[in-house]
């Protein structure tokens, strides 16, 4: 779990790098291993998509681990409870944004053929970027909850 949950971070760190890169090649119009920003956010896309279907996986999978573990060993259900207000928590804000992101890297074929104009795709990413690091912040506080509700089930008394 802690290794997993390390992956999200590093993979999350990585992706808010590719795309303030992405975001200063629709300004710059720089070259990132001979990639321009077409080809880069093609690539930052599919680490976005990966990066979050790891994050969606990870409160799942916890989240099955916690009921199980409860139903074998006859704990309080209101460790599952928990873990699922987690999910209900994190995962309206990650959909939205995994929304949000898929329009941007759509409308970067259409700014490059120029059916969207350049300022209008450059505020549309401004805003995903808030998103996304609006959608960090909770993700960061769910991690820690739910690592706070495995720690309760297994007697551990430590405030995360």
């Amino acid at each position: 779990m802690w290794l997993f949950m390390n992956i999200c971070y590093g993979l999350s760190l990585l992706t808010f790098l590719l795309l303030l890169v992405g975001l200063g090649q629709s300004f710059w119009h720089f070259f990132i291993f001979q990639a321009g920003h077409l080809t880069f956010m093609l690539l930052t896309s599919i680490l976005y998509l990966l990066t979050e279907t790891l994050v969606i996986f990870f409160f799942v999978g916890t989240g099955v681990s916690i009921k199980e573990y409860c139903l074998e060993h006859k704990l309080d259900a209101g460790f599952h409870k928990r873990s699922l207000a987690v999910k209900y928590r994190v995962y309206p804000p990650l959909l939205l944004n995994i929304l949000l992101m898929i329009i941007l890297f759509v409308s970067v074929g259409a700014m490059n053929t120029h059916q969207l104009p350049v300022p209008v795709y450059q505020i549309l990413f401004l805003i995903c970027l808030a998103h996304f690091i609006q959608v960090k912040i909770i993700e960061h506080r769910s991690f820690k909850e739910n690592t706070q509700i495995i720690l309760d089930m297994s007697g551990i008394k430590r405030t995360v």
